[in-house]
């Protein structure tokens, strides 16, 4: 059965940079899927990973740079489903501050982990991860779907 995964921009950057703690993890996990699997990263997560790049020194970022290309080669885009996903963003929010008492400052810094988390739930896909909040939102909602490849 095909299966649709999601990748953390977190993961994405470790299976692009050989030299990350969890390269080998990833790079095995994805190894293991199916033929007929689908792995996808987020347009969203794109522009969190460049700008990401541009806190490193150039030499690093051109490295990163040339391993996140190769990598890109074998993940799709996903855009963005506003109508949808956002609905779901606005109740996954509105339910971690509740159980978490979290102020709304405190809140934005999980902003993209839950917009990623609402759109793996509305197109039925696995977010692969390595947040702690993933596994908190999977713990609010059963129907969000986790792998964790970091092992």
């Amino acid at each position: 059965m095909e299966k649709y995964f999601l990748l953390d921009t977190d993961i994405v950057s470790y299976c692009g940079d050989e030299q990350s703690l969890y390269y080998t993890s990833v790079i095995q996990n994805l190894k293991k899927l199916s033929p007929t699997d689908k792995i996808y990263l987020s347009d969203l997560s794109v522009y969190e990973y460049k700008a990401g790049l541009y806190l490193l020194a150039e030499k690093e970022r051109a490295r990163i740079l040339k391993g996140f290309n190769n990598i890109m080669q074998c993940i799709n885009i996903l855009p963005l489903n506003p109508e949808k996903g956002g609905i779901i963003f606005g109740e996954i929010r509105s339910e971690y501050r509740k159980r978490t008492g979290i102020s709304n400052q405190a809140l934005k810094k999980h902003t993209v982990d839950m917009i990623l988390a609402s759109e793996a739930i509305c197109n039925d896909m696995v977010l692969v991860y390595n947040d702690n909040i993933h596994q908190k939102i999977a713990e609010m909602r059963s129907d969000f779907k986790i792998e964790k490849w970091t092992n």
